[in-house]
């Protein structure tokens, strides 16, 4: 099984006037949810530090002997994925196969869009170039 992040069931919330660590761990019926505010703990780095132990009190309460968990199952292909790829797909208005991925820039998670043209490439050809990049931006995008 993959390594977890130090961070699991942990969110950063850096925005103006909102800056803390959250914990925010579900499954089944139970759930568990705190906010852990930079200013109130001493700093971004205690704020953590609360938060992780917290999280590592309260994650055996709510999975048991399954903790730490996390879900790696691999995601299903949508029936309505014209494609049959998760995150490329056909726009019709664009007349193009289109590949979608997430992107980490600066800390900043972002959706980023490839377009390949059928009157450019071809059918075919757009769709596997689609596939192609998507697969290649995921590789190089992965979480470690």
């Amino acid at each position: 099984m993959k390594a977890l992040s130090p961070l699991h069931h942990i969110s950063i919330i850096e925005q103006p006037g909102t800056n803390c660590a959250w914990v925010r761990i579900k499954r089944n019926n139970k759930t568990f949810q705190k906010s852990f505010p930079f200013k109130r703990h001493g700093g971004r780095d205690q704020a953590i530090a609360a938060a992780v132990k917290e999280r590592d009190i309260q994650g055996p309460k709510i999975y048991g002997e399954h903790w730490p968990y996390a879900k790696f199952s691999p995601r299903k292909v949508s029936p309505l994925n014209s494609s049959g790829e998760i995150g490329v797909s056909y726009s019709e208005c664009d007349h193009a196969w289109v590949a979608t991925w997430q992107e980490t820039t600066d800390g900043v998670r972002r959706q980023r869009n490839a377009y390949f043209s059928i009157n450019k490439y071809g059918a075919r050809n757009a769709r596997a170039l689609a596939i192609a990049r998507r697969r290649s931006e995921i590789q190089a995008n992965k979480v470690m």
